[in-house]
């Protein structure tokens, strides 16, 4: 008689092992800021929340998606459910400027824009405070307009809707 309580309960852990616990926020937004493309989509495959933020009302996974100009991973969060429309601040800072994520991607398709060498558009990031060494990288690629671009695109299309 006790070994059928033991059995079921081997069964469901097993299951539980077999098919893996959700993912926590935490590790989907360290993968998107480090611009991981394969381990956010193994994440959103596992189960990850898109809508994953920094705080409560801080930047979603989107916004810093946007900001590296990354659009394989704009469209695996979208796909997977994430507000394109959600405005959040910055680590969720009181009195930091709100913004969406297309408006991020638009600034940085103009800042790339704007300054035709990357040393120049480095500079002005570290003026800003934002001196992050993945958006420092990705606005150094000599595609830079495009990948950004490519995402804006996304998202403009995504609003619309």
């Amino acid at each position: 008689m006790r070994s059928k309580p033991l059995f079921i309960f081997a069964v469901v852990l097993s299951l539980l092992s077999a098919t893996g616990c959700k993912p926590s926020p935490e590790s989907l937004m360290a993968a998107v800021k480090a611009d991981n493309t394969a381990e956010v989509i193994k994440l959103i495959g596992k189960g990850a929340d898109a809508n994953s933020r920094t705080s409560p009302n801080g930047w979603s996974a989107l916004h810093y998606a946007a900001m590296n100009g990354n659009a394989e991973i704009v469209k695996a969060l979208l796909k997977a459910g994430a507000d394109p429309n959600y405005a959040g601040a910055k680590d969720g800072k009181a009195g930091s400027a709100l913004a969406k994520p297309y408006s991020l991607a638009l600034g940085m398709t103009d800042l790339v824009c704007e300054y035709n060498q990357p040393s120049d558009r480095e500079a002005k990031l570290r003026e800003a405070g934002l001196d992050d060494p993945v958006l420092l990288k990705s606005v150094k690629d000599p595609k830079a307009v495009e990948h950004y671009q490519d995402v804006v695109g996304l998202l403009i299309n995504i609003t619309k809707e």
